[in-house]
């Protein structure tokens, strides 16, 4: 193949800054490669096609019998690996659409560049598609950093009402390097393609060879059939790799041997297991709902659902659960009886129907898991890091979370996703995975691009790193709608709620010591709050207060409160300070006063809330300084129906505690500088022998 020698210019990256592109510590090479090959692979399906199938293989090939096909090269490369034999790695697809699209740039149109020049020739091309995978177009430099910087991609299309196969080469390479193979006569860039020879005699530009005995010449270098009949796929083929680096990387070498799983003492065998670890949500679930399955083997041989990790069985089986969908009835959720919940992930104000996704979650033990005798599996902390984790004080949960394409995007063990849950018992493990509802829209948020509403997905895809590792927010036109804190936050409360152990105090001296703390339910009607400093309502009885210096926001309690059926109600009047309140109920104590969180940690009380927000109905408001005529009657409430209300001079939503989902927090956010609001907030008990309490705090800016 002859070949094409990128020239150095203005704005352009080198071999060796393309290989730092995706320096991903966290994530081993061969994870990554499972990632984003058979994401590249499933973007690229075929519409007609049920599924889409992956083989990656590890085999050897004669570096001799390959280098004598690429020119300019072919003297470094037998320097460096004569004649011996050495391994490679090849993805290969098929019910894809292959690399289709235009071979030269001259042919391009309406920026359209389509699968071939993106994937061969171009960087930072990202899929354009609706539910792809990526969104930088960087994904594909892992290919060039499993062995020396050489890919090969073969493709067989279907174009113009016939079929068509390509074959190109390309090498990236640290071009600083003393061994570079890529000859250059100026400034070095490291990178170059082999094909045919496009144009006259002396043009240096190459285009994909697309003679079949040409390119079956080098397919049979790595024992490699070409596509046959109407079969579409792409292969892609990467020599040169060095296992033992490759494996050193998923488990170290000071590791202790006799924790060493199976899969990490081969390639094949760690591939059979990323992929499960990355694709079990789609891997042979017919019950996918946004397009075609995938069929994953590895030389050859496919994975079967049986034979899968217990760990990757069971998240497979939570996201058929997630998307609503039955298990069957060899699962082994079905099989082991364990108990499973889905709960809907509702968010209120941001999106246009209320729920983000669903949360399929399950507390399994180890005989659930196969983890004891015959089958002696791994823990699943192993299953998903290859080391043996030892978790403090029991097992932490874990939590994954996806989107569209059904690839797990990140385990979380003991981060944003996991921290403050419960942990379970040293031979329990609470596993959980949450599915966006990716065709959900972002409520008065759009595109800047297109001025088109946003979908959750969309907005979750480029809020991504390029190693597609993990969920982050991000402004949009000036605003951050805080989606992903506040999904991971609900998915917290849902599981510190069902799984958090209820501590009952045993001791004589503690039963004494909570039940004259809880003796008796008194509303005191004064000193109360953070005391009384909103100017005097016309109209309103008793006398206006004094204020107070530094004119912070405040609570008064007019009168004495009422009841009805069940529940106390009082007359507020709050004064608003330009800055956001909360106004919060609390549980009196002669040595504590709890609000509805603190009393619900495990090391408080750790019981539910005892007192309740029923609702706060706004009657009057009142802009400051006041005058006769910038006051106006109300009629806004927030309830259990309406947990959000919004006036053009403040809104209010009402939240809800960490543990237990008690209504026990009031959060207003004032539009105005200053002004007064007037009211009547009623709450109930459920312990009649608890002293009740109300307060305001006032927040920072939000």
């Amino acid at each position: 193949m002859k070949i094409e020698i990128a020239e150095h210019g203005r704005m352009t990256e080198s071999g060796s800054s393309l290989l730092r592109l995706i320096q991903n510590q966290d994530i081993p090479l061969l994870d990554l490669l499972v990632r984003e090959a058979i994401q590249n692979s499933l973007d690229a399906a075929a519409s007609n096609c049920a599924y889409v199938n992956v083989d990656i293989s590890v085999g050897q090939f004669k570096s001799k019998e390959l280098a004598k096909h690429l020119e300019k090269i072919e003297n470094g490369l037998n320097n460096r690996f004569s004649s011996r034999s050495c391994k490679y790695i090849a993805v290969r697809d098929s019910n894809t659409v292959g690399l289709t699209g235009p071979v030269r740039y001259s042919e391009v149109r309406n920026n359209m560049f389509g699968n071939l020049l993106k994937l061969v020739y171009e960087i930072c091309k990202p899929q354009q598609n609706e539910g792809a995978g990526g969104s930088w177009g960087l994904g594909k430099t892992i290919y060039f950093r499993l062995g020396i910087g050489l890919v090969l991609y073969y493709s067989r299309i279907y174009q113009n009402g016939k079929y068509q196969s390509r074959l190109a080469a390309c090498l990236v390479e640290d071009e600083t390097r003393s061994d570079a193979l890529i000859p250059s006569s100026g400034v070095k860039r490291g990178i170059a393609w082999w094909g045919k020879q496009d144009g006259g005699i002396r043009s240096s530009s190459t285009i994909p060879l697309d003679n079949v005995k040409d390119i079956d010449r080098i397919l049979s270098v790595f024992g490699i059939p070409q596509y046959e009949e109407k079969e579409t796929g792409t292969t892609v083929i990467i020599p040169y790799i060095d296992e033992e680096t490759l494996l050193n990387e998923v488990y170290a070498k000071n590791e202790p041997l006799e924790h060493k799983p199976y899969w990490v003492n081969s390639v094949p065998d760690y591939l059979k297991v990323a992929i499960q670890r990355w694709y079990a949500p789609r891997l042979y679930n017919s019950k996918y709902s946004y397009g075609t399955y995938l069929a994953a083997s590895v030389n050859g041989k496919r994975i079967k659902v049986a034979e899968m990790l217990s760990t990757f069985r069971v998240v497979r089986e939570l996201y058929i659960l997630a998307t609503g969908n039955p298990v069957d009835e060899e699962s082994i959720l079905s099989c082991e009886n364990v108990e499973t919940h889905v709960e809907s992930i509702d968010l209120r104000g941001v999106l246009n129907t209320t729920s983000s996704g669903h949360l399929a979650y399950a507390k399994l033990s180890r005989k659930q898991l196969y983890m004891e005798p015959p089958h002696n599996e791994k823990s699943p902390y192993q299953h998903i890091t290859n080391i043996n984790l030892q978790m403090e004080n029991g097992n932490g949960p874990i939590i994954m979370y996806t989107r569209r394409p059904g690839m797990i995007v990140g385990y979380d063990y003991d981060g944003q996703w996991t921290h403050r849950m419960p942990k379970s018992g040293p031979d329990e493990y609470i596993i959980g995975l949450f599915v966006a509802n990716s065709l959900n829209t972002l409520k008065s948020i759009k595109d800047p691009e297109n001025n088109l509403p946003i979908t959750l997905e969309e907005y979750i895809r480029r809020g991504e790193k390029a190693d597609h590792a993990s969920w982050t927010d991000r402004n949009i036109s000036g605003n951050n709608p805080r989606i992903v804190s506040s999904i991971q936050k609900n998915v917290i409360n849902k599981i510190r709620k069902k799984y958090t152990e209820v501590q009952v105090d045993t001791t004589h001296k503690q039963n004494i010591g909570l039940g004259h703390a809880l003796a008796e339910m008194l509303l005191p009607s004064e000193d109360f709050g953070n005391g009384a400093t909103p100017p005097h309502l016309p109209g309103a009885p008793g006398k206006p207060p004094k204020p107070r210096s530094g004119r912070k926001s405040s609570l008064r309690i007019e009168g004495n409160p009422s009841y009805s059926e069940g529940k106390v109600l009082m007359n507020i009047d709050i004064s608003l300070r330009g800055k956001p309140v909360l106004l919060f109920l609390q549980v009196l104590t002669d040595f504590k006063r709890f609000d509805a969180d603190t009393w619900e940690l495990p090391d408080e009380i750790g019981k539910e809330f005892p007192m309740r927000l029923e609702s706060l109905q706004i009657t009057h408001v009142q802009a400051l300084p006041r005058n006769k005529s910038n006051g106006y009657n109300c009629d806004m409430i927030v309830d259990a129906d309406h947990l959000e209300g919004e006036d053009t001079s403040f809104s209010a939503e009402i939240r809800k505690s960490d543990v237990f989902g008690v209504a026990g927090y009031i959060h207003i956010m004032p539009k105005l500088q200053n002004c007064q609001l007037r009211g009547v907030l009623s709450f109930s008990f459920n312990d009649a022998g608890v002293r009740g309490g109300l307060d305001i705090k006032e927040l920072e800016d939000e």
